[in-house]
């Protein structure tokens, strides 16, 4: 089964009411079609200034730009702007997995409404799919998606810092991880179902070095449940563990943190892991304070790991200072771009797109970026591509769902049929990838089935 993202049916669907003004001040634009001054992404990193000091601007106009890119040491302070990020896509995998699709080697890059991807995750659950790296300090994203499966985000080197606002991060094992300072203002961890239909999972897994007084941060976050297949903990200590040589390989002292977190019934009771029988938990901060669920009520943390902390008002306080984190960095003062968190929110999008086999029948599972609520969804089928009809269509409630499926018959042993979704909610219009699905190949809804 194979897909790819598909930006209309027939006439290209508006995604979104609002687009960003092309008569702003760009330094440069970036467009598949030619009407910019690049056709990629990265030869525009190749050609931009060296050891900037100011914000150099890069708009990309919407497109799927299939390229692995790397913003080398140098290229400091760019600034990307995607059209949408709904249908402004960076992506790159070879369908083996062990990639990393972007690296940022520089200080001071923003990212901002763009969907960045590593393929691999959307035809395995592994191995390691890098949709980011980051390996240099005072990285920013706003209102931008990261999509794959293991390891979708890694933050090197520790002390070095990120921040994440109205972001959307989704994948299946590990995959927010490393030794960097991650900051998780408003954002949307979407731990999604594994395509193997096994049960279990990972969110994050920190390897914070011992003289590192935070770790990962996640504040205002949400955790919305999935389809039910694979259940998570909210993390693992990476470097933690009986392989690891504390003469070597200094021992992580792994700290997670969640702060006023909304989560589903997707996260285990028992809220955390060990790596294995060697994991050092003296050394570990696995935290949370005042975790709700959707409706508002506490989170039964009865169940928790005894080695794990429920914070008081007053041990949460220290890190809802930016400054005890970021110390002297605040980067709303140095991108104008970035809007002040009371007032910035994520753009919808539909992800992750697939069919999974129900007994001679399938289901086609998919999810929005943000909360759906009172959202429609239109479901169109085709049998050539070319003309899709309507097949189905549902509605969403007035509550904090993001994960909704469709039922269809499942084609024939190598017959073909392609899906497309449309979506409403509000004043946004937003659709789907266009899926293939092929007779005889939809993933499992249990591992072995």
């Amino acid at each position: 089964m194979s897909s790819k993202f598909f930006i209309g049916i027939a006439a290209a669907l508006c995604l979104f009411a609002a687009k960003p003004a092309l008569a702003q001040s760009y330094d440069v634009v970036v467009a598949q079609d030619g009407s910019g001054k690049y056709t990629s992404v990265q030869a525009a990193i190749n050609a931009a200034p060296s050891n900037g000091t100011k914000p150099y601007r890069i708009f990309i106009k919407h497109g799927v730009y299939n390229e692995k890119l790397t913003i080398p040491q140098d290229k400091t302070f760019l600034e990307f702007v995607g059209e949408n990020v709904a249908n402004t896509i960076l992506t790159y995998g070879d369908g083996k997995g062990g990639t990393s699709a972007t690296i940022i080697n520089a200080d001071d890059v923003f990212f901002k409404d763009l969907t960045l991807v590593n393929s691999q995750g959307a035809i395995a659950d592994g191995p390691q799919s890098q949709a980011v790296r980051t390996t240099r300090d005072r990285a920013v994203f706003f209102n931008c998606r990261f999509i794959s499966g293991q390891d979708t985000m890694y933050l090197v080197r520790g002390k070095t810092r990120a921040y994440f606002l109205a972001c959307y991060i989704d994948g299946n094992t590990d995959y927010i991880y490393g030794d960097a300072i991650g900051l998780f203002d408003n954002c949307v961890i979407y731990a999604r179902d594994r395509l193997d239909g096994s049960t279990g999972g990972y969110i994050t897994a920190a390897s914070t070095k011992p003289d590192q007084p935070y770790g990962l941060v996640f504040r205002n976050c949400l955790l919305p449940d999935n389809h039910g297949i694979t259940n998570y903990t909210l993390g693992r200590p990476w470097q933690n563990d009986k392989n690891t040589r504390d003469n070597e390989l200094r021992r992580a002292h792994n700290k997670t943190v969640f702060l006023n977190t909304k989560m589903g019934s997707s996260i285990k009771p028992e809220g955390w892991s060990a790596w294995n029988d060697g994991t050092d938990t003296t050394i570990i901060t696995y935290a949370e304070y005042n975790s709700r669920k959707f409706n508002g009520a506490p989170v039964d943390v009865s169940r928790r790991r005894s080695w794990t902390q429920q914070l008081t008002a007053e041990q949460a306080a220290p890190y809802f200072k930016d400054e005890n984190i970021l110390g002297d960095w605040n980067p709303f003062k140095t991108w104008a771009d970035l809007p002040a968190k009371s007032t910035a929110a994520g753009q919808q999008a539909i992800s992750n797109l697939l069919a999974r086999d129900n007994g001679g029948n399938m289901l086609l599972q998919f999810n929005t970026s943000w909360p759906a609520s009172d959202a429609s969804f239109v479901l169109y089928k085709s049998d050539d591509k070319k003309t899709f009809k309507k097949a189905d269509q549902l509605k969403a409630g007035k509550n904090d769902v993001i994960a909704f499926q469709f039922k269809d018959k499942a084609p024939a042993d190598g017959q073909h049929s392609y899906y497309v979704i449309s979506a409403t909610q509000g004043k946004q219009t937003f659709s789907s990838d266009t899926l293939d699905v092929s007779g005889g190949k939809l993933f499992p809804m249990k591992k072995g089935r």
